[in-house]
């Protein structure tokens, strides 16, 4: 049996941090602690995206450098 947590909405506050953090935006320091964690969470998920990304790009462009490779 699948166990079902209910999660209440966001406060004002904890959406303008999530808007904020996608919008790669400072963190207002009036807002709560729980929008603080809402903040950070969503950039730190977003930080290792784009570490990905880098990575798959940078790995990519290597590929395409590379001469082609001798088949034997």
């Amino acid at each position: 049996m699948a166990i079902t947590r209910i999660v209440p909405p966001l406060s004002n506050d904890e959406k303008k941090a999530a808007e904020a953090a996608f919008q790669r935006a400072p963190f207002n320091p009036t807002w709560s602690a729980t929008a603080r964690v809402v903040y950070n969470g969503i950039t730190e998920v977003m930080a290792r995206r784009d570490a990905e990304r880098a990575r798959v790009s940078q790995t990519e462009l290597e590929l395409e450098s590379e001469p082609e490779a001798v088949l034997l």
